[in-house]
């Protein structure tokens, strides 16, 4: 909502708005200088006509060294920005400073300056931005329609870290753009194009700058030094940039003049705007009373996924989302982030559930161009109409439709709809209503009440002085203040600003006293229905056609940059005529209302809206409630869904504040949404205690932590499945980006591997980790683009990682995981000058990797990537994958110090070339629980105990609790009961859940600490179900955590994000569908020589299930089963024992009795040959093919050692042998290039259908597994 203005703060502003100068200061095209810092007194700007203090401010300072007195130096990590509306606009303007790099430039870009998108559906939302691009600047501003207009400019020499460089930028949307160095202009794009948008904040960021984060990070970490930032509402032309360079008296620098913009031309960008060229009108109010009713659409998609950007009223947002490796002129450059937030193959086609009820219009904004069709359902549509490109406003009326479906399909896949709009006109008058209040328009008197101001403030921010035409609405009997004529702008362009004040309580200062009335809708009971307004006869010439066309805005009065209902029309000159405009019903707040109208006619101004009168219609409030309660919720979940990407919840950032402002709203209205009040837990982070919440009980005779565990597991079930039902498409990606949704699918295995639709799971996992590489993430390994190690990791090598899990022996999988290692042991993991083993890069890709000083920092984000390393060295003892992953932990171990309390210390960041450190110590930086891994596995594969003292530092910093993400059993398998184990025991006692409830489980054996882990597990994911499943969320945002459940079921956590070396003991396959759901399962204390397994089958059949083995060793096992009757978990009575081999890889059949709890003891009796040290042949996806009447089969050699001779068998489907064919000799790939040969099984005439081929060692050898040796042909 518009924060209400105290009296006293009130009386000062209107004395402000009173004092200011004309608006038209600059009608005669002299620059007006908007906003200026000049370093020399602090971060506050000297001249400004918004805000002056910045916004935010961090890792900044004022240094004595400027061009002429102080000047800004940014820190790498630093940001400063300032609030943008008033102290620049997108229509036109400059863009001046000095620029000094401060230490050496090279081939790395960076980002000098940003400005930012006000709202965007871009994740940066970027709107302007300067760089330094390698070799000399680029610069860009966006327009409306996403694409950017861009110059780039290469230097002869690149400057010094001591040499100040001015650099100046202009824009107007009539001429293009322009850029200056020194004063002298280097590059321009000549074009027109509709820069109209609201802008955010202005500054210095390295990585993003928009109204839900302004940070610098990852590899946008490089500051420089400013002075003299001046901004102009004006394209500066080369004498006025000429003088702003001089470095004389700079603060008496005043640029005289800008480039030269005729009124052609900007009557030929309003009317391009508007949809108004080429003698184009809206259709004419024919009848004396026109009724336009907006119909909001039942639901918006984008293939699967919810869109809403493109009809939320906000027209800086778009559809599509906004794709990062863009076609768009000037959008894919050197900083190549991700596509997220969008299907590869969206942007095709949006398609709009209408409710069942006439439409006969549609209108569009944006430049997307195409077919719109209308039909019953999606797959039976007829023409609707065609939209010609070239056009950013279009009004199409046609035979009313009911109900059905709409769809606009999209040319060119990119071009946006900015805002899609559906409406009934006809000739029906306005509705009586509950109650109708009445306002007249009277341009003669100031708009100074205080409920107005908020308005007048976002007005001036927004729009240049010739677009501020602003009177005031009032009912009769209001109190008022005449105006004189330089309260409007003299030169005014043809748009006026209706504000109706909520109520006359905040008449202004200096006036008579009113008594005994009132006016108001504050605290109205009922809902606002629409409203209607009677034009006047325009005393202005016809523009199109004999017609006057009109274009208006009924803003939200809770988020004026939100449009209830945008419409455009037409009217005849000397001719009235009454429009009722149907909004989608609000219950109002105490904020004011604004209607703006806009026109083609020149001359229309705010004496054009003189004696106009508008109706607010109000109905009953029931009905209205249903309306406010869908918009207001629809707005929070859309918002809410983009911006729990960074989670941000400072109101400084207007994002936050709209969700706010929209979430109050909805609860306002309807205090007990549950939805809502499920959002606003999880957005205040739990700080108003959790909604109420009624745990499900379990049957008669089930064990309440056996009935828990289930519930649980069916949650995370349900969010599994609809993510692969309801998101995931035929190319097999979810509509989050590929790169956020290979961080979604990390949460696949460890359900599968729990026994939960394995074979549904791995085919979703598998569609997703083809389309990867069908979208062509990868090169050479790496990824594509070139970004950061944490963004490289998501860029397909974590679903690659993810595969092998549910894919065991898979050679495509694994062979893509060795190019990547190998890419890593060759470009990215290097030896530095003393020696050390370390990322010798934080920005790469398969064509490019960065290696300037800056972008060399190890940082705790780089060790996920190590993924295929820990693999790899898990699966066949990789001699690359194990010397990079103990080579890192050596090294890293060598930088250890000694802090200021005398504590042995791991540093944050270390430096490739230096060996320096940063960033404090390893505790305090992101990721740090994540280099974890790195020193269990090193500690593992070695056994050597020095690299469990990283271990020790961190749960000495940080409690034992910190180490919850490493997979394994770890406090058992060090012996650390006694201090973590009892730490985490005390913390569970007190009412900890997670991790400490689990391990105190494990240290004690009571059950009622997994009642509560679960009991949290179900409610944390009840209340948030809707939230990450229908709410559309970004993809990497949504979880149903499962570490816990796998810790249980598994032995230990499988898989989940970030979590990279494998932990669980076993996994479980159950014959009958759905019997994962029905067996609660323990494996309360494993080790690789021995482990117990506690079931309980809630069912009242028994269930039979594959148990395979994990972090097992391999040899003969002993397992001894048996019913335990007293809850004790162990065996009453007399105990089955049986032996057989088991190994990694390996399954044994187990069967749960029903309602019993069955306990199964295993026990290693005699170990065999480690299964990573074996040969292995393998075949899998791709590499069985039939060939004429033959089959044609790839064999791999993936092993530790060379494979020797085999063979390779086809057979039937019972296994009985048709054919044998020799199989050579290979060489283990131990080189991480993949060892393969091809041979061929004639088929003889005989139908390959139901064949099948099998590969084997001769004297069926042992190796890695089995499981890769048989393959269906295809």
């Amino acid at each position: 909502m518009i924060e209400p203005i105290r009296p006293v703060l009130f009386a000062a502003l209107v004395a402000a708005l009173l004092a200011a100068p004309p608006v038209c200061a600059n009608a005669d095209g002299t620059p007006r200088l908007l906003f200026r810092v000049s370093a020399d007194q602090g971060f506050v700007a000297d001249h400004a006509e918004g805000d002056a203090v910045p916004n935010f401010q961090d890792k900044v300072k004022i240094v004595p060294t400027g061009v002429q007195g102080g000047a800004i130096e940014w820190a790498d990590d630093g940001v400063l920005a300032w609030n943008a509306p008033g102290n620049i606009f997108a229509e036109r303007g400059t863009l001046s400073f000095f620029w000094r790099p401060r230490y050496a430039v090279g081939e790395a870009p960076f980002v000098i300056f940003r400005v930012g998108y006000a709202d965007h559906s871009s994740w940066d939302m970027v709107w302007l931005r300067i760089d330094w691009n390698g070799n000399g600047f680029d610069a860009f501003v966006t327009d409306a329609n996403l694409a950017r207009t861009r110059v780039s400019f290469k230097l002869d020499k690149v400057p010094g870290p001591k040499d100040w460089t001015h650099l100046a930028f202009a824009w107007d949307e009539t001429a293009g753009v322009r850029l200056y160095v020194d004063g002298s202009e280097v590059a321009r794009e000549g074009t027109t194009g509709d820069y109209d948008a609201a802008l955010d904040q202005l500054g210095l960021a390295g990585r993003v700058m928009a109204p839900y984060q302004v940070q610098s990070r990852y590899n946008f970490l490089r500051g420089s030094d400013f002075d003299e930032i001046r901004v102009y509402d004006r394209m500066l032309d080369a004498p006025g940039v000429a003088t702003l360079a001089r470095r004389g008296d700079l603060a008496a620098a005043r640029p005289a003049s800008s480039v030269a913009i005729g009124d052609n031309a900007r009557q030929s960008a309003w009317r391009h705007r508007y949809g108004w060229e080429q003698g184009k009108a809206p259709p004419a109010l024919a009848a004396p009373a026109t009724s336009i009713r907006h119909l909001g659409f039942a639901d918006v998609k984008d293939l699967k996924q919810w869109m809403w950007k493109g009809n939320d009223g906000i027209p800086e947002t778009t559809w599509p989302g906004v794709y990062n490796r863009s076609r768009l002129p000037g959008r894919d450059d050197y900083f190549q982030l991700p596509d997220w937030n969008t299907y590869v193959e969206g942007g095709q086609a949006l398609d709009l559930a209408m409710p069942d009820e006439p439409f006969n219009r549609v209108e569009i904004r944006g430049a997307a161009y195409g077919q719109a069709s209308h039909g019953p359902d999606r797959d039976h549509q007829q023409p609707l109409f065609e939209r010609p490109q070239g056009v950013v406003r279009s009004v199409d009326q046609f035979a009313a439709r009911s109900g059905g479906h709409l769809r606009f399909t999209n040319t060119t896949q990119e071009t946006p709809i900015q805002e899609i709009w559906a409406y009934h006109v006809t000739d029906a008058a306005e509705p009586e209503g509950t109650v109708r209040q009445t306002y007249v328009v009277d341009s003669t008197i100031l708009p100074d009440y205080g409920n107005v101001q908020a308005l007048r403030q976002y007005i001036d921010g927004r729009f240049l002085p010739a677009r501020r035409s602003t009177v005031m609405a009032l009912p009769k009997g209001a109190g008022s203040r005449k105006r004189g004529e330089d309260t409007l702008p003299t030169a005014a362009e043809p748009i006026v600003h209706v504000l109706i004040p909520s109520g006359v309580g905040d008449a202004p200062p200096a006036q008579p006293l009113i008594r005994s009335w009132a006016h108001s809708w504050e605290n109205m009971y009922d809902g606002l229905d629409g409203v209607a307004i009677d034009l006047p006869a325009l005393d202005l010439p016809a523009t199109q056609d004999g017609l006057i066309p009109l274009n208006i805005r009924v803003k939200d009065p809770i988020w004026p940059a939100r449009d209830m209902i945008d419409v455009s029309v037409s009217v005849q000159p000397g001719q009235k005529r009454t429009l009722w405009l149907d909004l989608r019903d609000r219950i109002l707040t105490a904020d004011s209302l604004w209607i703006s109208v806009a026109s083609a006619a020149p001359g229309f101004n705010a004496r054009s809206l003189h004696g106009a009168e508008v109706r607010l219609v109000f109905k009953d409030r029931a009905e209205a409630k249903k309306q406010h309660i869908a918009d207001r919720f629809d707005q929070v979940r859309d918002n809410w869904g983009f911006l729990v990407e960074e989670h941000t919840t400072s109101k400084r950032q207007r994002l936050y504040a709209r969700v706010y402002a929209d979430l109050s709203d909805l609860l306002r209205v309807d205090p007990d949404h549950q939805q809502g009040r499920q959002y606003w837990n999880y957005i205040s982070y739990n700080s108003q205690g959790r909604p109420l919440f009624v745990q499900p009980q379990p049957p008669k005779g089930v064990p309440l932590w056996a009935f828990r565990q289930v519930e649980d597991l069916k949650a995370a079930r349900r969010f599994i499945d609809w993510w692969i039902d309801n998101r995931q498409v035929e190319y097999g990606d979810f509509g989050g980006g590929l790169s956020d949704d290979t961080d979604l699918v990390q949460q696949w295995p460890g359900l599968a591997l729990m026994g939960i639709k394995p074979d549904k799971i791995n085919a979703s996992l598998t569609a997703l980790a083809e389309a990867v590489y069908r979208n062509g993430l990868f090169a050479n390994g790496l990824s594509t683009i070139e970004t950061d190690e944490l963004h490289a990791y998501e860029e397909g090598i974590n679903s690659n990682s993810a595969m092998l899990y549910l894919n065991w022996g898979d050679p495509l999988t694994l062979e893509r995981l060795m190019e990547t290692v190998k890419a890593y042991d060759e470009r990215i993991i290097l030896t530095n000058p003393q020696g050390h083993l370390l990322w010798s890069s934080n920005w790469f890709g398969g064509h490019k990797i960065y290696r300037e000083p800056n972008w060399q920092w190890q940082k705790p984000y780089s060790f996920p990537a190590l993924h295929p390393a820990f693999l790899l060295g898990d699966w066949n003892a990789d001699p690359t994958g194990r010397r990079l992953v103990t080579g890192l932990a050596d090294s890293y171990l060598a930088h250890a110090y000694t802090d200021k309390d005398g504590r042995w210390t791991l540093p944050n960041e270390i430096h490739w070339a230096t060996g320096e450190t940063r960033g404090g110590e390893l505790v305090q930086g992101s990721g740090g629980g994540d280099t974890m891994h790195l020193f269990w596995a090193a500690h593992r594969w070695t056994g050597d105990d020095r690299y469990l003292r990283a271990l020790d530092y961190r749960a000495e910093r940080s409690g034992p609790g910190s180490l919850s993400n490493l997979g394994e059993n770890f406090i058992s398998l060090l012996g650390r009961q006694d201090d973590w184990g009892q730490a985490l025991v005390e913390a569970a006692d007190k009412g900890a859940t997670g991790f400490p409830s689990l391990a105190a489980w494990q240290q004690t054996g009571d059950k009622r600490y997994l009642e509560a882990l679960h009991a949290e597990g179900i409610e944390s994911k009840a209340l948030r179900e809707y939230m990450i499943t229908e709410g559309h969320w970004w993809s990497d945002r949504v979880e149903a955590p499962t570490e816990f459940l796998q810790r249980a079921r598994l032995g230990g956590i499988a898989l989940k994000r970030n979590q990279s070396y494998p932990g669980h003991t076993v996994s479980w396959r159950f014959e009958q569908d759905g019997g994962a759901e029905q067996v609660a399962i323990l494996v309360p204390d494993p080790r690789r020589d021995r482990f117990k397994v506690i079931g309980f089958n809630l069912g009242a059949k028994p269930q039979r299930a594959s148990m395979t083995g994990w972090n097992v060793d391999a040899g003969t096992w002993r397992m001894t089963s048996g019913i335990d009757r007293d809850g004790d978990d162990r065996i009453d009575g007399k105990a089955a024992t049986r032996e057989f081999a088991l190994e990694k890889g390996a399954s044994v059949e187990v069967v749960f009795p029903p309602m019993q709890t069955l306990v199964m003891e295993f026990e290693l009796l005699a170990p065999g040959t480690p299964v990573e040290t074996r040969p292995d042949l393998g075949i899998g996806r791709g590499d069985v093919r039939v060939a004429g009447d033959a089959v044609e089969v790839t064999v791999h050699s993936l092993g530790h050692a060379g494979t020797g001779a085999g063979y390779a068998v086809l057979e039937d489907a019972r296994g009985r042998e048709l054919l044998r064919v020799a199989v050579p000799a290979l060489a283990a790939p131990s080189d991480l290039l993949p060892k393969t040969t091809v041979v061929t099984l004639p088929l003889g005439g005989r139908d390959p259908e139901g064949l099948y081929v099998r590969v084997a060692l001769d004297g069926d050898a042992e190796e890695v597994t089995r499981v890769n040796n048989r393959r269906a042909v295809r």
